[in-house]
C-alpha cells in the first residue's frame, strides 16, 4: 500500500522568454486535497495579480489516485497549455498542488508545438526552484484500554515511533494515535496482544 507521496513546500515561481513571448509559471501546495474552492481560489489570485497576460492555462494533481487531476488550456488550442504542465508535475513525481501559467504575447504565433515546448519549459524550470517534501498517508486511531498495561503500550508507541497527538485519558487510557496507513493494521493487531484483547478502538 502507498503510504506516502511527494509534494512542494511553498509557492515556487520562474519566468522565460520564447519569441518574445512571455511565460510567468507559479506552482502552489494545496493543502486541503478535498477543497476544490482552495485550488479555485489560488488560480483567481494568479489571474489577478497578472491580469494583462493573454491566457492562463493551468494543472493540478491531489492525493495518491492517480485519477484526480484536472487541466485546461484556458484558450490555448487544445492540448497545447494545460497539458504539458500536468506532464511536468508528473515527470517530478509530485501531488497536492497547482501549477499555473501566465502567457503574454509577444507578438509571434509559436503553434501547437511550440506552444507545447514552452509551457512544458515553463513549469519545469519553475519545479525545478520548488522545495520537495515526502509526507505520509496517516490513519488516526483512538484507543482505550485498562491502565495496567500503559507501560507496554507505551513501549512499543516509542519503538514503532508513531505519534501520540492526545492523551484523553481519565478512569481509563485513551489515547489518539497517528500511524502510516501500511501499518495501521499491523500496529493495531500488536496493541491487541499487548492488552491480551483489552483494548477497545474508537
Amino acid at each position: 500500500m502507498k503510504d506516502s507521496f511527494l509534494t512542494i513546500t511553498s509557492e515556487c515561481t520562474a519566468e522565460i522568454k520564447v519569441n518574445r513571448s512571455k511565460f510567468i509559471a507559479s506552482a502552489f501546495p494545496v493543502l486541503n486535497i478535498n477543497d476544490t474552492k482552495e485550488i479555485s481560489e489560488t488560480a483567481d489570485a494568479f489571474r489577478k495579480k497578472y491580469y494583462d497576460a493573454s491566457h492562463f492555462p493551468f494543472a493540478y494533481r491531489t492525493g495518491t489516485d492517480e485519477n484526480n487531476f484536472r487541466y485546461s488550456d484556458d484558450g490555448e488550442p487544445s492540448g497545447s497549455g494545460g497539458k504539458p504542465l500536468l506532464e511536468v508535475i508528473d515527470k517530478y513525481g509530485l501531488t497536492n498542488l497547482i501549477l499555473i501559467t501566465a502567457r503574454y504575447f509577444g507578438g509571434t504565433k509559436l503553434g501547437v508545438g511550440g506552444l507545447r515546448r514552452a509551457f512544458f519549459s515553463a513549469g519545469e524550470e519553475c519545479l525545478k526552484n520548488a522545495e520537495a517534501v515526502r509526507k505520509f498517508i496517516m490513519e488516526k486511531v483512538k484507543i482505550e484500554f485498562d491502565y495496567g498495561f500503559i507501560n507496554a503500550v507505551m513501549n512499543l508507541i516509542e519503538s514503532e515511533k508513531i505519534d501520540l497527538i492526545k492523551n484523553e485519558s481519565a478512569e481509563t487510557c485513551v489515547l489518539n494515535l497517528e500511524i502510516k496507513i501500511s501499518e495501521a493494521e499491523k500496529i493495531k493487531s500488536r496493541i491487541v496482544e499487548l492488552t491480551n484483547g483489552g483494548v477497545k478502538f474508537h
